[in-house]
């Protein structure tokens, strides 16, 4: 097949392209591995057994493959497309070498990378939303509270999520508000996660810049206690990556403290709290969260896309423990030169 037009498809329908590309990649490992089962499968390519199992529906549907007591083998159909099933899942298989590479670096139990860079394509943005919300039903088996910061990409997160069965889950913010867009705040997303996965929310009544003092008197009105119990003790946490200063700005921070700021050698920001290149915490507070929570006591998910966000990401992620980092093909390549440093 003519790789120019497998790269049209993407920029057409990238969505659909992953799709393809997996299953691409389960025909032609299957014809070299046959006769195989799902979960060894699921285990040689870093993948889930849903995953696995939901590509090779479609393709034993699509009568290209067939399921025996000794696992799955293609089918004369079957092997007839193997050559071209591996051009096109050559592209996958490029990012899931990347995917665990990371993985390794990062220390973060799972990276997902989508096709593209954010930072020329906003719909790319969009797809990194979608491949966080495809793993959010798996980070929340056996969890009962989960904690979402604010954001645009934890909103399209909030947005991709595709109905299923209800979750007895309940989402609270792990912010406090903030002048500028409600419909990215910590409190509105809380809800549309909780209405998306069929659980329920809390809300947090406290804006992001309130002073320690005055947070910690309203902490004993029972609506709010309530909420930063739940908050406490969430299982897992949700939230987006951003780079220093352009947080610092947004967050209205004078140019003298933006300047201490770059001083420190601030180059993230998450939840916030500020992390330099070694990921110590240099500066920031959270009026909700204490900074030992995060990864420690919850399954830390951090979705952002962009290489300008990549220092940022690799910091973050080196001061704690991740489940789950989902990012693009730019971030992961920029992490990869910075990591090899």
């Amino acid at each position: 097949m003519d790789t120019s037009i497998l790269a049209t498809l993407s920029l057409i329908a990238p969505d659909l392209m992953e799709q393809v590309e997996l299953r691409a990649l389960l025909m032609e490992r299957i014809a070299a591995l046959a006769p195989i089962g799902r979960r060894a499968l699921a285990a040689r390519l870093g993948l889930t057994e849903r995953e696995v199992r939901s590509a090779a529906d479609a393709l034993r549907d699509a009568g290209c493959i067939i399921q025996t007591a000794a696992g799955m083998e293609p089918t004369a159909q079957g092997r007839m497309l193997v050559e071209t099933a591996r051009t096109v899942s050559s592209g996958r298989r490029a990012l899931q070498h990347m995917e665990r590479a990371l993985a390794r670096k990062l220390n973060v139990e799972r990276v997902c990378v989508v096709r593209g860079s954010a930072e020329q394509d906003e719909s790319v943005l969009v797809e990194a939303a979608r491949a966080a919300a495809r793993q959010i039903r798996f980070l929340l088996q056996g969890a009962q509270v989960m904690a979402v910061s604010g954001g645009r990409t934890i909103a399209l997160t909030a947005e991709a999520i595709e109905p299923a069965a209800p979750m007895d889950v309940t989402v609270v913010p792990a912010r406090g508000g903030m002048s500028g867009d409600v419909r990215t705040q910590a409190n509105t997303l809380a809800e549309v996660f909780a209405a998306r996965l069929g659980g329920s929310f809390r809300l947090l009544h406290l804006p992001d810049g309130l002073s320690r003092g005055a947070a910690d008197g309203l902490a004993h009105l029972p609506q709010v206690r309530e909420a930063l119990e739940l908050l406490e003790n969430a299982d897992v946490l949700l939230y987006g990556v951003g780079r220093a200063q352009v947080s610092a700005m947004r967050r209205g921070m004078s140019a003298a403290e933006r300047e201490a700021l770059a001083a420190s050698g601030a180059v993230a920001e998450a939840l916030g709290f500020y992390f330099d290149a070694q990921g110590r915490v240099v500066g920031g507070h959270s009026l909700l969260l204490r900074e030992e929570q995060l990864g420690r006591t919850a399954r830390a998910a951090a979705v952002a896309a962009g290489a300008d966000k990549a220092e940022a990401i690799a910091a973050v992620c080196a001061h704690h423990p991740h489940k789950l980092l989902v990012t693009d093909e730019s971030a992961a390549q920029r992490l990869m030169v910075l990591l090899r440093a």
